[in-house]
């Protein structure tokens, strides 16, 4: 699942929110994000793309501001994720590129 969609639909469920009034340019505060919020959005999204999000992300969500800016924080994170896994965690443990 598309990080984006997951995103957006574990706004609405958590924020109880619908989901047509979540755009990229909504705030997290207008949609009622707050830290507890953040974490359980995280954790929802987690489970629907079975991606791990690193810890850092629930952290560097203080730092945004609207849902894009959070979906572009996360797919970063997500791309920078499977670039490590293809890098070090590769059977036999051998670098490949």
């Amino acid at each position: 699942m598309n990080l984006d969609v997951a995103l957006r639909e574990s706004i609405a469920k958590i924020c109880a929110v619908p989901a047509d009034q979540i755009s990229s340019s909504a705030t997290l505060e207008d949609l009622g994000v707050d830290s507890l919020a953040a974490a359980e959005i995280i954790t929802d999204v987690e489970i629907r793309t079975g991606i791990e999000l690193p810890m850092d992300v629930l952290r560097g969500l203080s730092k945004m501001r609207t849902v894009g800016e959070v979906a572009a924080h996360l797919q970063a994170r997500d791309r920078a994720s499977a670039c490590l896994y293809r890098s070090y965690d590769w059977p036999g443990g051998s670098f490949q590129p």
